[in-house]
């Protein structure tokens, strides 16, 4: 072999190898390269992770104030609660108690009117009666005088007597519910010319603060049909069933229907207002149940009351 065929057969490896090791070094260089990407691709994604979790703190740490600030809210939430019950509690009672003394005072007025001032109109009546025996030693106009006097006397009298058991009939007392409302339905005919159909059942005595409650609710009920409704009927009905006593007072007008709340939460007219919650308050202070209704053909009043209620 020809030393240039020898050389030529030793530079073809070596050439080989140059090649080699060129594609080995590009390689090394790609590796290097593509560690140091990972590299940032890994610094990065620590990045990441990091602000992850700061944002996952953060997140905790304002869901741990919310709950503290929710269970502050709530334990605030329940002392208000029981500060409402409380006071709840303290107007039931003042209700209750304000109710007692409302009756109390009317049956010591009704005492008064009847004991002082029916005693002393009585008195005047009589004293007109002893002028009446000279009435012929008076001249015409004292004749008249005394003809007027003993009028008004009289008329004082009635009026008298009738505001004394509008206030606490005696008949409530002495012969209970039914007797005391056959009274006051009566005269509240001939006063109203409304005319009252009457049902009412063999009840019996009631205990006193049932029995004064409902003939109240009656006594305004009819009030209100006078005063408001436009009609000349109404009927009550009062009946017991399963421990109740139960009431219904129903009347057939028309002049409620415009002052009754409606959906945009239109008040009751003020004194109309303020009759039912009385009435209302009086039942609930039993224990019972008072429902009104309004509509196009009357008004309806339905009480219930337990009798096995304990009532102070």
């Amino acid at each position: 072999m020809t030393p240039l065929r020898a050389y030529e057969a030793s530079a073809q490896p070596r050439t080989e190898v140059e090649q080699l090791l060129t594609q080995m070094r590009e390689a090394n260089e790609r590796l290097i390269v593509a560690a140091v990407q990972a590299q940032n691709q890994s610094d990065e994604a620590h990045a990441e992770a990091a602000r992850a979790r700061a944002e996952l703190d953060d997140l905790m740490n304002q869901l741990r104030d919310a709950n503290e600030r929710l269970a502050t809210a709530a334990a605030r939430a329940h002392v208000m609660a029981e500060e409402a019950a409380a006071r709840q509690e303290a107007y039931r009672q003042l209700s209750s108690r304000l109710l007692t003394l409302q009756d109390e005072e009317r049956r010591r007025l009704a005492l008064d009117l009847h004991d002082s001032t029916a005693q002393c109109l009585a008195a005047l009546t009589m004293n007109l009666d002893v002028v009446e025996s000279t009435r012929a030693a008076l001249d015409a106009r004292a004749r008249r005088a005394l003809a007027e006097s003993r009028s008004l006397a009289e008329r004082c009298s009635r009026e008298v007597r009738t505001f004394a058991y509008l206030l606490h009939p005696p008949l409530l007392d002495e012969r209970g519910l039914p007797a005391a409302v056959r009274w006051f339905v009566e005269g509240f005919t001939k006063r109203s010319g409304i005319q009252v159909t009457l049902d009412l059942h063999d009840i019996g005595r009631l205990p006193g603060p049932i029995e004064t409650a409902l003939f109240r609710v009656i006594q305004e009920s009819l009030t209100n049909v006078h005063r408001h409704a436009s009609t000349t009927t109404a009927s009550i009905t009062l009946t017991t069933s399963a421990g109740a006593i139960a009431l219904h007072i129903e009347d057939q007008g028309r002049g409620l229907r415009d002052r009754v709340p409606h959906q945009d939460g239109t008040p009751l007219p003020e004194t109309l207002g303020v009759g039912i919650q009385g009435m209302r308050e009086r039942i609930r202070q039993l224990g019972g149940t008072f429902d009104i209704a309004f509509t196009a053909t009357g008004t309806s009043v339905r009480v219930r009351v337990p009798l096995n209620e304990v009532v102070a």
